[in-house]
């Protein structure tokens, strides 16, 4: 067996468009972070913390509707009708969840003067969030017709959607944030308002390529009723569990640093930034890993299937220690992008160290996951990120960072330190996890899950 070509080469095909499809979706909330933090800091830390509230929805929807990746996808030799029914009970799973995310959001924008400290904070974050409420049918539907054409194979509508979207988003924060000609500014919660008009632009754009090569997304024949819609919904939520547990974390380490005042918030935001779009290749890797992994399990192929884990560990790990060793190397540069105040610029050079520790281990993490996912192994990802972030990260963070427990004075360097301690406890978890499971070469009895 050829390691380089028969194993390497297919998951770095596989992972490349992905990887394009992630960066560009991280590279909206850059783009927010950047136009609002040059605006002002106070604009940084309302949108950041704005953020840090609705994301963690928008992620567990997309969690839910990524059921549809591996049923499409195992339909493809189906009946064409029984791809269209799948294709109408996604419609209604993705009108309940516009509805429930459109209330939710709005409801978070009451409660920001509430859970924010800093009254101008408050405010912004506030106005930012109903702005995002508006958008959300946008990029719940926009979502819906990407696991569409993604459980087709089809990865060109996505990768041409949203580089639109990417374009018409930094434009429009400009244009609102800053106004120009008779368009008045609106500061930072301009942000929110760009984010809801580029989602439904994005949204007629990817309905009108997918249905082009994906004819069943235009008929609504099938006819479904709502409990197997909510049947869907049922089982698409251990995915957005999963993916919500850390985003929630992470919002909460963000609400622990606004205690710390409104330039922590800023340092924090900026550094957070950062790190979810290098960490977007990882997980394109992972997405890589787990259509491998399974295929070789589906096939028995026992030495293909431990070939493609080493791999993956390679890549990663390689992958890992060059880009932290960037981050330490350029630390003031990047961190310069976003901000122009002299004080939150030192706090977020001086958490980067933080940060490239704590992307190798989530690197590696992220793919260990991957490897499980693909051996059909999805509760032990889900019980590794309760324990490490809920048990651990969170509580420490609290104690430690906010409190000064064991501390001379709190502040946002110990939240990192935790948050990095605690991604690598969960780096070392899934690994074994993986190992102990490739090891069996089977999976035991009972222990699959159907798509």
């Amino acid at each position: 067996m050829n390691m380089l070509k028969d194993i390497s080469l297919p998951i770095l095909k596989l992972a490349l468009p992905l990887i394009l499809i992630q960066i560009c979706q991280a590279s909206l909330g850059v783009i927010n972070t950047m136009v609002a933090g040059r605006y002002h800091y106070i604009d940084l830390a309302g949108i950041g913390l704005g953020s840090n509230m609705w994301t963690p929805v928008f992620i567990l929807f997309t969690g839910i509707l990524y059921v549809l990746v591996p049923k499409i996808s195992a339909m493809q030799q189906a009946n064409k009708a029984e791809i269209a029914t799948l294709i109408q009970q996604g419609k209604k799973v993705a009108f309940l969840l516009s509805i429930f995310g459109f209330i939710l959001i709005q409801l978070l924008a009451l409660l920001c003067p509430w859970l924010i400290e800093n009254p101008q904070v408050a405010s912004i974050a506030k106005q930012y969030l109903h702005f995002v409420a508006f958008g959300v049918p946008g990029l719940v539907y926009m979502t819906l017709f990407r696991f569409i054409s993604e459980g087709h194979s089809l990865l060109k509508p996505i990768i041409l959607t949203y580089l639109i979207l990417l374009f018409c988003d930094a434009l429009l924060c400009v244009v609102l944030v800053k106004g120009i000609g008779f368009i008045s500014e609106i500061g930072g919660a301009g942000t929110g308002l760009a984010t809801a008009i580029s989602a439904y632009i994005a949204c007629f754009c990817m309905y009108q390529l997918v249905a082009k090569a994906v004819p069943e997304l235009k008929t609504n024949k099938a006819k479904v009723n709502i409990q197997q819609s909510l049947q869907l919904l049922k089982q698409g939520l251990p995915i957005g569990i999963t993916l919500v547990l850390q985003i929630l974390a992470l919002a909460t380490l963000a609400f622990f640093a606004s205690q710390l005042g409104a330039k922590a918030i800023a340092a924090h935001q900026i550094v957070i930034n950062i790190a979810m779009l290098i960490i977007m290749i990882p997980i394109a890797i992972s997405s890589a890993t787990t259509i491998r992994v399974a295929y070789f399990s589906a096939t028995h192929d026992h030495q293909s299937k431990l070939a493609t884990s080493a791999a993956v560990a390679v890549i990663t790990l390689i992958y890992g220690v060059v880009i932290a060793g960037l981050l330490v190397a350029f630390a003031e540069p990047l961190t310069g992008l976003f901000s122009n105040d002299a004080e939150v610029l030192n706090i977020a050079a001086g958490l980067m160290s933080f940060i490239a520790v704590f992307l190798i281990f989530d690197a590696i993490q992220t793919v260990a996951s991957g490897v499980l996912r693909g051996l059909q192994q999805f509760m032990q990802p889900l019980f590794v990120i309760l324990f490490c972030y809920w048990l651990v990260i969170i509580p420490l963070s609290y104690l430690m960072g906010v409190r000064g427990w064991l501390q001379e004075r709190a502040n946002v360097d110990v939240i990192w330190l935790v948050l990095t301690c605690g991604i690598s406890l969960a780096a070392i978890l899934l690994v074994i996890q993986s190992y102990r499971y490739l090891k069996k070469g089977e999976l035991p009895v009972g222990e699959t899950i159907s798509t």
